[in-house]
């Protein structure tokens, strides 16, 4: 049995059988449907008053009571105008500002929930965004106007109806840290042999290629990095919430938190890449899209040195050194000496020394390229959005887009 192996047997690294065991540190990540004019009323549209064709279903009824004749029409001016500002100010925090979400509660009901019961909706069907809190008050902000957007203080009803206040959102589950690249190289276009027909095509037969492949390509990237992902839908803010700041108030206060709350009816949809290394990925699944950030992207190829440089410099390859890059850069070097000492020797030395250009890159490479990346705290949530600033693209560019600009990046 498994049990009574070696200690040695389960020392990371050493099970290259299943080569992905090592310890996870999950964070969230939440994107809102800004499109979805039908599934996502409130947060759909582009609350450009000078383009009425293209507001969402939320802000055109609230223009058209600020432009209909018989009503207080400054009054649903300025509603219309809360609803703007409010849509603009949870954009910015989920897009821009993702350190404000710290936790994300409640989750776990969907996956336990009653299969024999077709309504997912009730009491208990909510999810709780605890929060961070600032000085301009965020938080409190943004639930501020989203009340001050719908309901009616005066007359003690709501603006929006129940309809217009539903939303759509998906909720990833990941690895906080961006995963490493772990790159193995080895060097082509050098003549294995120090014989008559090397010394002869010197230095046209020395044109070294690196053929570079990533060891981990099978858990990082939008095909391989694991991930669950729930999308929920009737989703409505609870604006009785993101008031814990007036509940105990303090001459000697403590640093401010806020929590926000949300309530769902529907299911929408359920995705997960899991168990990478020791199943094969079902084929409906292949085609999902993980949420990774752009460190992650790496193509296994061969490519010159010239060319490994422009990417590593523009931060393609997050971390090709170490012993692949060390054992390539010496054989060159090696070699180059080797041959050029040969040469020299049945010539007297007639030849100048040369250049050589593989290995002056690779120097350039560890000098000019920083591949220390900024360490964030791991309890900094990821944060990116489905469709940031991409509209009319796919799903898969806007999380690429949206993840390069967001996912945490956290290095051992």
């Amino acid at each position: 049995m498994s049990d009574f192996k070696n200690v040695s047997d389960f020392r990371k690294g050493s099970f290259k059988k299943y080569p992905y065991q090592d310890p996870t540190y999950l964070s969230f990540a939440i994107l809102f449907d800004w499109y979805n004019a039908e599934e996502s009323p409130l947060l759909a549209g582009s609350g450009d008053i000078a383009k009425p064709d293209t507001l969402g279903p939320a802000e055109l009824f609230l223009y058209e009571l600020g432009n209909a004749e018989g009503t207080s029409s400054q009054y649903y001016k300025d509603r219309f105008q809360d609803l703007i500002n409010f849509k603009k100010a949870l954009k910015t925090i989920n897009d821009e500002m993702p350190w404000y979400w710290q936790s994300l509660k409640g989750l776990e009901r969907i996956k336990q929930h009653d299969p024999m019961n077709a309504y997912m909706g009730g009491d208990d069907a909510k999810i709780e965004i605890e929060t961070l809190e600032s000085l301009n008050l965020p938080i409190a902000g943004l639930m501020h106007l989203y009340r001050s957007a719908i309901f009616d203080d005066t007359k003690w009803t709501y603006i929006l109806p129940i309809n217009l206040r539903k939303f759509k959102m998906y909720i990833y589950v990941t690895e906080v840290r961006s995963i490493q690249t772990n790159v193995s190289t080895k060097m082509n276009g050098i003549p294995s042999k120090l014989n008559k027909d090397a010394i002869s095509g010197f230095p046209g037969n020395f044109k070294p290629t690196i053929d570079s492949q990533n060891e981990n390509a099978g858990i990082m990237g939008t095909s391989g990095r694991p991930y669950f992902m729930t999308g929920i839908g009737y989703c409505e803010f609870d604006m009785t919430t993101g008031t814990t700041i007036f509940a105990d108030l303090s001459k000697n206060p403590e640093m401010a938190t806020n929590a926000i709350t949300i309530k769902y009816e529907t299911l929408e949809k359920v995705e997960a890449r899991v168990l990478n290394g020791i199943i094969e990925e079902s084929a409906y699944a292949t085609n999902n899209v993980s949420p990774a950030p752009d460190s992650e992207f790496f193509e296994n190829s061969v490519k010159t040195p010239l060319q490994l440089a422009k990417e590593k410099a523009t931060g393609r390859i997050v971390d090709i050194t170490g012993k692949g890059i060390e054992a390539a850069k010496t054989l060159a070097e090696d070699k180059k000496r080797e041959i050029e000492q040969e040469i020299r020797t049945r010539t007297v030395n007639r030849i100048p020394s040369m250049e050589n250009v593989f290995s002056n890159i690779v120097k350039k490479i560890d000098n000019k390229t920083d591949i220390t990346q900024q360490k964030r705290n791991i309890g900094n949530a990821i944060q990116f959005n489905v469709n940031d600033n991409v509209v009319g693209s796919t799903i898969k560019q806007g999380l690429d887009m949206a993840a390069i600009k967001n996912l945490g990046n956290v290095y051992n």
